[in-house]
């Protein structure tokens, strides 16, 4: 109880989670009375739901934490936060395919590092862990404070970025409430991840960035010798050239071509005949009209 009350508000999970409920609550309230001035309850409601979509999915997974149910289970919950956020990262590299900007990109990188991030601790400790054999993972050789530091980084860059393409002071408000919270999620994630240190949980892990280099290095090396198009076109034309000897196609082939031309001439001659005809035919009728006419 006495190494409790020495611990610091940033070292104590339950002093985070209180503040990024209350930071989630602030944004979205200061949000929608910035854009919803005016407007009825419903349309606030809806535009609540429809600008911090993400920040409700997230004021839920924590709300739940804080009750029995949701500590019983936690590792689901915790599955859920890594797809919302595996599908953030899918849409933001969307965005930024769409519309590049510097705020886009670092968004983006932002939502890959708390993606791969949450992927490395909030499965350790689990059968996901051990199925899928997440110890071989090379990002578990980055430390998590190498991993904060990274989160609080793009945090603070994003926040210069937002401050100076920002005009207005709700605008400045807001980017400062995302910082604040993207700070304090990075420091919950830090703080599981230093619980499970602790304990022990699957730390013995294997991946490392010098496997991952070599096995890329060998798949490409691989694809290159399997894909030597020089080579395969040869090939593929003296086996071409061998089979036309073999099997004499050249002489056949000149074959088709001779009857294929005396078929095209026949079919000019007698297309010239029956033209000759017809005009024998057209001749001899207008002579007989005029015959005709005389008598009369």
């Amino acid at each position: 109880m006495k190494g409790k009350n020495k611990l610091k508000w940033y070292d104590n999970g339950g002093i985070i989670t209180d503040l990024i409920i209350m930071t989630i609550l602030v944004i979205i309230v200061c949000s929608q009375s910035f854009a919803v001035v005016g407007k009825s309850s419903l349309e606030i409601f809806s535009s609540v739901i429809n600008h911090n979509s993400i920040y409700l999915l997230v004021l839920v997974y924590f709300l739940l934490i804080k009750i029995k149910a949701g500590k019983m289970y936690f590792n689901y919950l915790n599955l859920f936060l890594v797809f919302m956020y595996f599908i953030i990262s899918i849409t933001s590299l969307l965005t930024v395919i769409q519309s590049f900007s510097i705020n886009t990109l670092l968004s983006f990188l932002l939502y890959v590092t708390i993606l791969i991030y949450l992927f490395h601790t909030m499965f350790r400790d689990t059968r996901v862990w051990k199925e899928f054999k997440l110890g071989n993972s090379p990002f578990n050789e980055i430390k998590n404070d190498t991993y904060y530091s990274i989160m609080a980084f793009l945090v603070a860059v994003m926040l210069v970025v937002n401050l100076i393409s920002t005009v207005v002071v709700s605008g400045v408000l807001i980017a400062f409430l995302d910082s604040v919270f993207y700070l304090l999620l990075g420091r919950y994630i830090y703080l599981y991840r230093s619980y499970l240190d602790d304990k022990k949980k699957d730390i013995n892990n294997k991946g490392n960035f010098d496997n991952l280099r070599a096995d890329i290095k060998e798949t490409v090396d691989n694809i290159k010798d399997k894909t030597d198009l020089d080579e395969k076109f040869v090939e593929f034309r003296d086996k071409a050239n061998d089979y036309i000897k073999e099997k004499k196609i050249d002489e056949k082939i000149g074959k088709v071509k001779d009857k294929i031309g005396d078929t095209v001439e026949d079919i000019k001659d007698n297309i010239s005949d029956t033209v000759e005809d017809l005009k024998d035919k057209t001749t001899k009728s207008k002579k007989t009209t005029k015959k005709k006419g005389v008598e009369k």
